[in-house]
């Protein structure tokens, strides 16, 4: 016992104080509840909590000998910063913003839906990603900020993850709504960056294989993304040309509604082969796998850089003027 004082009295107390900001309005924000959590090998733990005050200061006693993640919780909305071993503690800003249902300036940037197939299965995966200009973060717990619509055959096998602007992705469970496959989310889109929306289905591939699917979000640009090995036929889209790297080939989706016949196989991976890879590194490159499911963080994250390239691919042919090189 007298071991474990001694212990925790030898623990290095980190000083965490600043002022919590209103960036919507400007001013200190008081009555803010503020956490410092630390950031372990073996995973979270308190560190401390406090609430600003009415100058909007707050002050936490801290254990410094883990990396901290400092969060102010508002209006039912966190906001991180995360203070590395080493790094000045005193004297934080703790942005933090108003929320609102209805936020004129949070817009749908991007939607890509990319489809994979073996000939049995038929993967699905669609990445949202919303641009916030303004100083409100848009929040509604009533009709949710994500609104995406799941095939039936899916619905047991939805998987969705959201990452803020500068963070982590993080995995939310959506809510099935009264309208039919229509799931919400909400997950804060807040200003100064993008907020990115991964979600992950996949389904028994019929014979024909056939896709049928709704855009049910706000206007704004949707995009079908096809890997090489894959050919689609549908009204409801029409060709764009194909991204440089992976040679996939990208369609504009038309419409509120569409069907996709789709035949052949192929997957975004397999299109950049790596004649090294070794079996135990991960899974056959011939394998259809969806990151929500049973891809490797590796193949996860090649996913995520090859959805960006592709985002950038897709901002460049929108430019009016210019064409797709062959």
């Amino acid at each position: 016992m007298r071991l474990a004082i001694l212990l925790a009295l030898a623990l290095p107390l980190l000083a965490l104080d600043g002022t919590v900001v209103n960036k919507s309005t400007g001013q200190p924000q008081p009555g803010v509840l503020v956490h410092a959590t630390r950031m372990l090998q073996s995973g979270m733990e308190p560190a401390g909590s406090a609430k600003s005050g009415a100058d909007g200061k707050f002050q936490i006693q801290a254990d410094g000998s883990a990396p901290l993640l400092v969060q102010a919780v508002y209006q039912g909305v966190t906001y991180t910063v995360q203070i590395p071993p080493g790094r000045p503690s005193s004297g934080l800003e703790l942005a933090i913003y108003s929320s609102a249902k209805n936020v004129a300036e949070a817009k749908l940037d991007q939607h890509m839906i990319l489809v994979e197939t073996d000939g049995k299965e038929l993967v699905v995966n669609e990445t949202l990603v919303y641009s916030n200009t303004g100083t409100t973060t848009w929040s509604d717990p009533d009709k949710g900020t994500l609104r995406v619509y799941i095939p039936a055959e899916a619905g047991a096998n939805l998987m969705v993850r959201a990452m803020s602007p500068n963070s982590m992705p993080v995995e939310r469970e959506p809510r099935k709504t009264a309208e039919k496959g229509v799931y919400v989310l909400d997950f804060p889109v807040k200003p100064g960056g993008e907020t990115r929306f991964d979600i992950s289905y996949k389904m028994p591939a019929k014979d024909p294989i056939e896709l049928s699917g709704k855009i049910v979000h706000a206007p704004g640009a949707v995009r079908l993304i096809v890997p090489k090995g894959i050919t689609v036929e549908s009204p409801a889209i029409a060709p764009l040309g194909a991204e440089p790297q992976t040679q996939a080939a990208i369609f504009d989706v038309k419409g509120q509604s569409y069907t996709l016949k789709i035949s052949g196989a192929g997957t975004l991976r397999s299109s950049t082969p790596e004649p090294t890879e070794r079996e135990e590194d991960g899974p056959r490159i011939q394998e259809i796998l969806s990151p929500g499911y049973a891809r490797y963080w590796k193949w996860a994250l090649g996913l995520m850089l090859a959805f960006l390239a592709l985002s950038f691919w897709l901002q460049w042919i929108r430019t009016p003027g210019s064409k797709p090189k062959a």
